[in-house]
Formats: C-alpha cells, sequence, structure tokens
C-alpha cells in the first residue's frame, strides 16, 4: 500500500496502480519461471560420470564362480522363456510414461509372451540418457523379473557417460547387469548362469558390440555388384549401392559400426573354461547377446538368399542393409570352436527382425521396441523371444509382434529422412537409366 500513496502524493490516478502492480507481478512471474526453466535443463544436461569397475581381468586369471558369474535356478519343471526388446531408443523420460506408445508395447509384450527374464539389447537411450535410464529401471522393477541389458552405440551419446548407466542399472533390484573388467574393451562385459538343482543348465553371455570408434582398414572392405540379381532378390542391399567413386555399382558389405575387441574375445572363451570346469567338466548350451550383428550374419543372409530363402533355415524381414562391422572380429570363429553357442541375439536395425540359422548358429534380430527412431513402428513393433527347455538347450525363437497402444511420438524428422530415401532412390534409377540409353545408342 506504500507505493499505492507514494503514486497517489506524486498525481497519479490511484486507478494507474494495480495495472502497475500486475505488470510488475507478471514480469517478476516470467524471470523467476524462467530462471527455474533453465535451471532444471541445465541439471538435466549436466553430464554425469560413473564409477569405473574395480576388476582387471588377466587370461591367466582362476575363474571364480562367485565374483566371475551371476546365477539365477530355473524351474526344472517348465521351459525358461527370454524375452528381448531392441533399440528402445528414447530420448525423453516422459516418453516413458504410461501414456506413450513404449510403455504399453513393453507391456502388451510381456503379457503376450509371459517370459522369464528380460533382456534390454542397447540403443536404449539418448541424449537425456540418465532420466530415461532411471524410468527404463522404475518399468523394468515394475514388471518384477530378473533382467539384463548390454550397451549400445547410441547410449554414450547422452548425458552420462557408460560407467553412469550402468551404476543406474545396477540399482534395480531384479536388474542382472554387471560391468565387467575395466580394462577390456567396452563397458558391461559379462555372463549369467542359468541353473537347475545347482547345475548350470545355460549359459547367457551379454558383451558390449561398442560403438563406431573403430578404425578399419578400407583396403580389407568387401563389396557385392549391384546386379539385376541382388536388386530383386536383395533390394535392402541394392538401395545402399554406392553411385560414385571406385567401387560405383557396388554395395559394401558392413558398415563403420562397432564390433568386438581381440581382448572381449578372449574372455569369452576365458569364462566358458571356467563355467565349464566348474560345472563338472560339462559345457552348458549358451547364448549371446549384443546390440550389433556379427559380420558373419552377412554371409549367413547371402547363403539363405541364394537358397531360395529357406523357411526352415530362416525368417522374418531385411528392410535395411545389415549394419555389422566391415570386417570380422574373431567372435564368430570363437563360437564356431567352442561349440556351446547356439544363438546370438542382437538388435541395432530398427527395420529387420531376420532370424537365421547359419552353421548351427541362429543369428537373430530382435523386434524393434516402441516407435522412437523408426518408419517402421506399425508392423515392427514388440520383442523377440528365446525359449530354454528343461534339459537347458535354446528350442524355439520366436517374434513377437504387438500393435501401437498409447499416445504415439509421431516422429516426423524419421519419415522425413525416409521420404528422402525414397527421392534419392528415384533420383539415381533415373540416372542409372539416362547412362543406361546413353551407352546403348554409343554402341
Amino acid at each position: 500500500m506504500v507505493g499505492y500513496y507514494l503514486l497517489a502524493a506524486e498525481g497519479y490516478s490511484p486507478s494507474v496502480f494495480w495495472p502497475v502492480v500486475a505488470v510488475f507481478f507478471v514480469a517478476i512471474c516470467v524471470v523467476i519461471s524462467q530462471s527455474l526453466y533453465f535451471l532444471i535443463r541445465y541439471r538435466n544436461k549436466k553430464f554425469s560420470m560413473g564409477k569405473r569397475s574395480e576388476r582387471i581381468w588377466s587370461p591367466e586369471d582362476t575363474f571364480d564362480p562367485e565374483k566371475d558369474v551371476v546365477s539365477i535356478e530355473k524351474d526344472p519343471n517348465k521351459d525358461f522363456v527370454i524375452l528381448a526388446f531392441a533399440d528402445i531408443q528414447v530420448w525423453e523420460p516422459f516418453r516413458l510414461g504410461k501414456k506413450y506408445v513404449i510403455y504399453n508395447t513393453i507391456k502388451n509384450t510381456v503379457e503376450k509372451a509371459k517370459p522369464d527374464m528380460i533382456v534390454l539389447l542397447g540403443d536404449n537411450a539418448f541424449y537425456y540418457s540418465r532420466q530415461c535410464y532411471k524410468k527404463l529401471v522404475d518399468i523394468m522393477e515394475e514388471i518384477g523379473l530378473p533382467w539384463a541389458a548390454v550397451f549400445g552405440n547410441h547410449d554414450c551419446e547422452g548425458n552420462a557417460d557408460l560407467e553412469a548407466l550402468g551404476d543406474i542399472l545396477s540399482s534395480g533390484k531384479h536388474c542382472l547387469y554387471r560391468k565387467g573388467p575395466r580394462n577390456l574393451t567396452g563397458e558391461g562385459n559379462f555372463a549369467v548362469n542359468i541353473t537347475q538343482n545347482g547345475e548350470v543348465v545355460h549359459t547367457l553371455f551379454f558383451f558390449d558390440s561398442n560403438s563406431s570408434f573403430f578404425e578399419y582398414d578400407e583396403s580389407t572392405y568387401r563389396y557385392i555388384k549391384a546386379d539385376k540379381e541382388v536388386k530383386e532378390k536383395m533390394p535392402a542391399f541394392y538401395a545402399a549401392r554406392l553411385h560414385e567413386g571406385k567401387h560405383k555399382g557396388e554395395v559394401p558389405v558392413g558398415e563403420g559400426w562397432g564390433t568386438f575387441g581381440y581382448d572381449q574375445v578372449q574372455y569369452y572363451k576365458w569364462l566358458l573354461a571356467g563355467i565349464t570346469k566348474t560345472n563338472g567338466g560339462k559345457k552348458p548350451e549358451s547364448t549371446l547377446f549384443c546390440h550389433v550383428a556379427p559380420y558373419e550374419f552377412n554371409d549367413a543372409y547371402f547363403e539363405w538368399v541364394k537358397g531360395g530363402c529357406d523357411p526352415e533355415k530362416g525368417f522374418g524381414e531385411i528392410n535395411v542393409k545389415i549394419g555389422s562391422a566391415p570386417v570380422p572380429s574373431g567372435m564368430f570363429d570363437a563360437v564356431l570352436e567352442e561349440g556351446s553357442t547356439k544363438n546370438i541375439i542382437f538388435g541395432h536395425e530398427h527395420e529387420n527382425d531376420l532370424s537365421l540359422l547359419y552353421k548351427g548358429v541362429r543369428l537373430s534380430y530382435s523386434v524393434k521396441c516402441g516407435d522412437e527412431c523408426t518408419a517402421f513402428a506399425e508392423t515392427l513393433n514388440g520383442g523377440s523371444t528365446l525359449t530354454i527347455d528343461k534339459s537347458g538347450r535354446g528350442v524355439n525363437y520366436t517374434n513377437v509382434h504387438v500393435p501401437l497402444e498409447g499416445k504415439r511420438h509421431y516422429d516426423k524428422m524419421m519419415w522425413y529422412y525416409h521420404d528422402q530415401d525414397l527421392e534419392r532412390e528415384k533420383y539415381w534409377e533415373q540416372k542409372e537409366a539416362e547412362e543406361a540409353a546413353k551407352e546403348a545408342t554409343n554402341e
């Protein structure tokens, strides 16, 4: 009221006072709200670093089943079903709310598959990754089943390093994730034994296929000719053909994504040897979970297509080129040498869900979960299951598709790129037709 009398003393009309107060009040509210907004934004975007693993591994170490592997007990009277979710790739935590597609996809797929365990196959989150991971942990803990996770190439592209995200995963009561040795390539290399009456009947390996920081020798790359047969039988590969340069008209096998390091291959063999020794000399069947497809999946696909796409060996779709590393890592050779791992399950390509049997090992994309970063959410949404029978064998791999339910995150940017790809394809087809016509005229 002091301001009121001061204004009156200066000759201002009392009717001016309240509008001035209102404007002043609104200005204060705007300043406070904007300050809080930027404070929250800063706090959310502030980069977090986690604690590194204290474990340093050497091939000469003695395997300790109490420290080097996690164990869960299986009911001997029933099969054990593992449900994998690939590439949730959420970047804002509110999109994991109960009104949205991702939450409902997880809920509906779990209800349909009735799993005993859940696995997240990497590219689980990015950008606001710290907040998204906390929300994912809440969702997994709400389900109440044992669960585990590996990292993909995008998980490190947020506001927390992989060690910090590993700390968040480990906060889950039912989470089996372990950071693994600190001196190995990648983060989160570990194993889980499935036991039955105290005996290991199946082992699950979780390995980081890493980001795209590897430098590859391009002279070792392999290319296939994008001819008429490739166009008809492998259109996803044909669409990725090179239009310029030394390898014009060819398709590179693999891309510049990450893969396993040599030390990871040795750690896989060391873990398997230790598990076998402490299991009375009996080597269990096993499954490997990672984010990026092994290089050899390309050969599996080429062989399958050449053989007429035998449904006994494969099922599912390839809508984009296989995005493996451009060179083999040695992991698949180790898998064949050891003879234990019969399933390798991965994600990375959001538009693929193909599963193939190759050299006695089933290599499988898992169905992408949710509507983030995909133009195929209407048809490829859900997860995939691996069933382990009473004897410990992985006997059935199945894609579980569920319809979209909930508030949709319409990813305009993904559709923009999808449309751009189609326009680009039309452009190059026209150019190639013009070149072919020109060559025919010259002849």
